[in-house]
């Protein structure tokens, strides 16, 4: 009897492997979208020379089609839904393990979300194929310590899933795209399904950084700069320059200067641009659609060629 139960739970758990391997590689075989995305950081070699690096506000933000039509330059939008600095610093340095370092790098500074420390990887099971880049889940599990038991783990792993990621590998298996998958290039999510910012009332709060939150910044500095990358710290547009969401907006622009500053790199506050208060450019008071992220690229890149190129735009 034994025997008989030890031989079904070694069956059984072969099977999941098995199929477990299965699932990723139906993941793994999305040519677009976010998963592309994702094995382009994590899995492959890279020579981008300018990295976009932060949360969803960069992903909407940073087209890197056109932006590198502009420029000249070859970037690659390294951003994480719900990225704190701890993910993204997690995000960095598991891209440097098999990629060069960028020439530049941009990090995103949400200044309205830094308050409260997060323990929470948003969206973590989209990362589970990823876990084999060990560096990725070493960072991640000390964000949140069932990192590795969803690597090693088929048991515990199966059922974290989700339907959405089941029917996402059936798609890759089948070669059948999904809704969003176009409108992926190089990191850069062209948001274009989700209607423009209707009147939204917001309650303002104070804003400062966690230690937590703080000191990880600081590794991402110190890590660029080990690197020879040329880092610097970005704020790109709020609805209403954020005026409406952040009671201490001044206050916190002042702090992050003067964490530039210690560092001796440049912070760019781009929150409160001439067409900020254009409800047409956003679809929250945090995120840009396409229309808007446009306007912010073209922005961008004058800026970019104007201070690293020596050539305006024409």
């Amino acid at each position: 009897m034994i025997r008989k139960a030890i031989t079904y739970f070694i069956f059984i758990t072969v099977l999941l492997f098995g199929l477990r391997e299965l699932h990723y590689y139906g993941l793994l075989k999305q040519k677009e979208g976010y998963y592309a995305k994702y094995k382009t950081a994590f899995f492959q070699k890279n020579h981008y020379t300018v990295l976009f690096l932060g949360s969803s506000r960069v992903e909407m933000h940073y087209n890197t089609q056109l932006f590198d039509t502009l420029t000249g330059e070859n970037s690659f939008n390294l951003s994480l839904a719900g990225a704190t600095p701890q993910v993204a610093f997690a995000a960095l340095k598991a891209y440097l393990v098999n990629s060069a370092p960028p020439e530049k790098l941009f990090y995103e500074i949400d200044y309205h979300f830094i308050k409260n420390k997060s323990n929470e990887i948003k969206e973590f099971n989209n990362y589970f194929p990823f876990l084999k880049n060990e560096t990725l889940r070493s960072e991640f599990s000390k964000i949140d310590n069932r990192m590795n038991h969803f690597y090693y783990d088929p048991y515990f792993s199966f059922p974290y899933t989700g339907f959405k990621n089941l029917s996402t590998s059936v798609h890759g298996w089948m070669g059948v795209p999904n809704l969003t998958d176009s409108l992926y290039y190089k990191g850069y999510l062209k948001e274009v399904l989700r209607p423009h910012l209707k009147y939204d009332s917001a309650q303002p709060v104070f804003s400062y950084f966690n230690i937590t939150d703080r000191n990880y910044l600081d590794s991402i500095i110190i890590l660029c700069q080990k690197n020879k990358t040329i880092i610097s710290l970005i704020t790109s547009p709020l609805f209403a320059g954020g005026k409406l969401d952040v009671a201490n907006k001044e206050q916190v622009i002042s702090h992050l200067q003067n964490i530039a500053g210690i560092h001796k790199i440049e912070y760019y506050n781009f929150s409160s641009l001439s067409f900020c208060n254009q409800r047409t450019l956003f679809v929250d008071h945090f995120h840009m659609n396409a229309g808007g992220a446009s306007e912010y690229t073209h922005y961008f890149a004058s800026f970019y060629n104007n201070k690293w190129r020596g050539n305006a735009l024409k």
